[in-house]
């Protein structure tokens, strides 16, 4: 596969990808990052080089600066404002497909590890940690851009690995989330119904159709996202929806009736009474409130 390579005399951007599976950008002023509220359908891993702009993932707002780093999940919903003239960042990104295959070859991790990632996704990082990151990534840079490696997909795979691993042994360090285990059939379904979630979730909004998806019986499906993650699998859905609801009411222009739209609503007021039930406000109160 070849590489596409490209170079900007301004701020002299270098890319390098693997078809659509894996790309990688140095010092570029231009970021994956949608300006308007959208569901990420890649993983991306930025560095700030210079300058700052205002990252948005569920509504969790932060400046990303010189010195950080952001790490976005396929799924999230993600926005990008307030971009600086200096704003210039460095950054790979993975397809949904090959960002499942490196998680297929490493443990389970926790559900809830994802929603920790919502409201953790930016890291300050020390002078120490700098050198080293800046030090994978241009291990990372070196393989995507050699031409006569063979197995250039399967180093990024197993480097990203590494990666993924050290994330989640931060969180298991600073989440406190004790040391209660599972067997594997359990996390496997568990895994298997938040990827359903993310995929159909706006559209189908009942158990039984995440059951039928993984040939399970809705009870049983039910009973264990409750053992594994500490809440239904209905609460779930639900929470999924609501915090794009509630991110498109604080993030966006859009009025309620196009929020439903969006949202697969049969209508304005389908919405109005599905968010009143689960929050006790209207959509406009909330907007009202949150702005």
């Amino acid at each position: 596969m070849s590489d596409k390579n490209k170079r900007t005399s301004d701020n002299k951007e270098i890319s390098h990808s693997l078809g659509n599976d894996f790309k990688i950008f140095r010092n570029s002023t231009k970021f994956s990052i949608p300006l308007y509220p959208s569901y990420s359908h890649r993983a991306v891993v930025a560095f700030c080089t210079e300058g700052r702009a205002k990252v948005d993932v569920h509504g969790y707002e932060h400046s990303f600066t010189k010195g950080e780093l952001v790490v976005i999940f396929p799924g999230q919903l993600v926005s990008l404002s307030e971009i600086s003239e200096d704003f210039t960042v460095s950054y790979f990104s993975l397809s949904l497909n090959l960002y499942n295959d490196v998680l297929s070859g490493i443990r389970r991790f926790s559900p809830h590890f994802f929603f920790y990632m919502r409201s953790h996704y930016h890291y300050k990082l020390s002078d120490l940690e700098t050198s080293k990151y800046i030090n994978f990534f241009q291990l990372i840079y070196s393989k995507v851009n050699a031409p006569e490696n063979l197995y250039r997909k399967d180093s990024i795979v197993l480097l990203m690995r590494i990666f993924y691993l050290d994330l989640y042994n931060i969180y298991k360090v600073n989440s406190h989330t004790g040391k209660q285990t599972f067997d594997n059939h359990k996390k496997e379904l568990t895994h298997g119904f938040f990827l359903l979630i993310m995929k159909f979730y706006k559209e189908n909004r009942s158990v039984a159709f995440y059951a039928d998806k993984l040939h399970i019986t809705p009870k049983y499906l039910t009973m264990v996202v409750k053992e594994v993650s500490g809440m239904s699998a209905k609460d779930w859905i639900t929470e999924y929806i609501l915090q794009e609801i509630k991110f498109l009411l604080k993030n966006s222009s859009l009025n309620v009736q196009e929020i439903a739209i969006r949202t697969h609503f049969s209508n304005q007021t389908s919405l109005g009474r599905f968010f009143r039930q689960h929050t006790g406000l209207s959509p406009s109160d909330y907007r009202k409130q949150n702005q």
